[in-house]
């Protein structure tokens, strides 16, 4: 039997099929559908309801990308046949691959309407209905122009809820560096770009958040410097020490180096910035480059560096911080990566082995966002 009588019509979409969308779908029409011959070698027909949509597409039901009706075919089909409804289905999957992780993300949790109880449990959980909490950021806003943060310094957050831990489960959002600007975008009631905002504000908003989530106890192992020895000890967030921007600091931020006497402008690390870094630092990973090799640190410095003496590229800039005498380049890097304001996160402790007292970073472990809840 010849294969035309498998192939079913495929058009073209015109602008008139994509006019008003009727009121409602026309009539169903019977039609007949190909069914295996008889006994008798004879071709039998059943008669079948015809879906009238497969006929006309509206402008909002049509599949974006698409324009043409893709026709759903079943029975005996000729090799040839199946193959290129197969490619016609791989285009589609591969146009859904290409949205963002973030939309797919978005996409797998769309709210659905539920019955009148959960209705009325989740309007009672709605975080804007007055649970967000004003913070002062620690640069007050003199970096931001009310575009790419505030400009007075105020900021409206919210805690986080199981959809935002869900997010800190994704390994694909935290190995790129997206988990935490995902979670800002969506405890934050302004809607500024989170990568946008200083580093400095970016770690008073973790901790904030974490705080506000959970509690202001946060529970860690420590080892101790002087016995080598592991011991849990409870860091209260809520006494961190907070310094504010002064006002003589910035916007415009300039400096001259000590020893070789270089003038230099540099700008504030942003998340984008932090987020170019481990990029950095992940190309030299992958390319098998060894710790001795690792010059992320200077790369760092000089993706802040506005310009020395009015140098500007960047690739001459790393070039220069690698020649300048050792005092100038650490003089450099601390200026730039540690500016007089924001969170102490040194922690001062005692050991309680020998009774001395050391200092740690405020370690971000996993506890810091899956703390184990103590019953009350």
């Amino acid at each position: 039997m010849a294969d035309d009588k498998f192939r079913q019509e495929r058009r073209k979409i015109t602008p008139d099929d994509l006019g008003d969308e009727p009121a409602t779908p026309p009539a169903k029409q019977p039609t007949q559908q190909w069914q295996q011959p008889s006994e008798e070698g004879q071709p039998r027909f059943e008669a079948r309801e015809e879906d009238p949509r497969s006929k006309w597409v509206s402008a909002t039901d049509r599949p974006e990308g698409e324009d043409t009706i893709t026709p759903k075919v079943s029975g005996n089909i000729p090799a040839r046949y199946q193959k290129m409804f197969a490619q016609g289905s791989q285009a589609t999957k591969h146009k859904k691959a290409q949205r963002s992780d973030e939309e797919q993300f978005a996409a797998a949790n769309v709210r659905v309407t539920g019955s009148s109880k959960l209705e009325e449990l989740v309007s009672k959980l709605r975080p804007d209905s007055g649970q967000f909490e004003e913070i002062r950021l620690p640069s007050r806003g003199r970096f931001y122009d009310d575009e790419n943060g505030p400009e007075n310094g105020l900021l409206n957050i919210r805690p986080m809820t199981g959809e935002e831990e869900q997010i800190l489960t994704q390994p694909r959002f935290v190995k790129k560096g997206q988990a935490i600007n995902m979670i800002f975008q969506r405890c934050l009631k302004e809607g500024f770009r989170p990568e946008s905002l200083l580093s400095v504000d970016r770690t008073y908003m973790l901790i904030w958040l974490r705080g506000i989530s959970y509690s202001s106890d946060y529970e860690v192992d420590v080892t101790c410097p002087f016995t080598d020895r592991k011991f849990s000890t409870t860091i209260d967030l809520g006494k961190l020490l907070i310094q504010y921007c002064p006002d003589d600091y910035g916007p415009d931020l300039t400096d001259v180096l000590p020893r070789s006497g270089y003038r230099f402008k540099y700008r504030l690390s942003t998340g984008k910035d932090e987020q170019d870094v481990q990029e950095y630092r992940d190309m030299i990973i992958r390319k098998g480059g060894d710790s001795g090799r690792d010059d992320s640190l200077i790369y760092r410095t000089a993706l802040l560096l506005e310009d020395i003496e009015g140098l500007t590229d960047k690739q001459e800039l790393v070039m220069l911080i690698k020649k300048l005498p050792i005092q100038d380049v650490a003089y450099l890097r601390t200026t730039v990566t540690e500016p007089p304001f924001g969170v102490d996160t040194k922690i001062q402790l005692t050991s309680p082995y020998t009774s001395d007292e050391f200092e740690i970073d405020l370690p971000l472990e996993t506890a810091f966002f899956f703390p184990k809840m103590k019953k009350k």
